[in-house]
């Protein structure tokens, strides 16, 4: 194995891009790209997230689910501290400007994508039920339900162990 930095002037100063090359696909490579992934997501308990009157700092475990919504992102939120001893508090939700791929790759593993609009943060999921066409109804904290995708059930199950 060799390792290689190579500088990218498009890359912004706080962006990083690793590049695992390889003859085909194995389960070195698998892990390598996991362990990246996890590094990088260690003792990050905030995100922050651009709005239109502030940058915010919002704890990345009160997210519950994140949905795109016309050119927005909405963040949907546990309300407060006391909301966390009562998940089936109301939310709070947020709105910013960016792609849910590029706000999925700075999210931990906890968050799964559910469907082309919406990601879920698994710690929050309460039940999964049946819905029509094949898709599943993910029941979150504070009433939240969220459409599971056909093309994503088998991946959530599997994620959940189920």
């Amino acid at each position: 194995m060799s390792i290689t930095f190579r500088a990218n002037p498009d890359l912004s100063d706080d962006e990083l891009n690793v590049i695992i090359e390889a003859a085909k696909p194995s389960d070195e490579a698998m892990q390598l790209m996991q362990g990246i992934r996890k590094i990088t997501r260690l003792n990050t308990s905030t995100i922050v997230v651009n709005t239109e009157e502030s940058l915010e700092l919002i704890p990345i475990a009160s997210i519950i689910a994140v949905e795109v919504h016309d050119d927005m992102l909405l963040l949907r939120l546990i309300q407060n501290k006391a909301a966390t001893q009562n998940p089936r508090a109301p939310s709070n939700t947020i709105a910013t400007r960016d792609t849910l791929a590029h706000f999925l790759r700075r999210l931990p593993n906890e968050f799964v994508r559910i469907s082309r609009q919406s990601v879920i943060n698994i710690n929050h999921l309460r039940s999964l039920k049946l819905s029509y066409s094949g898709n599943m109804i993910a029941s979150l904290d504070a009433e939240i339900d969220e459409t599971v995708g056909r093309r994503y059930v088998a991946d959530l199950r599997k994620i959940i162990g189920a």
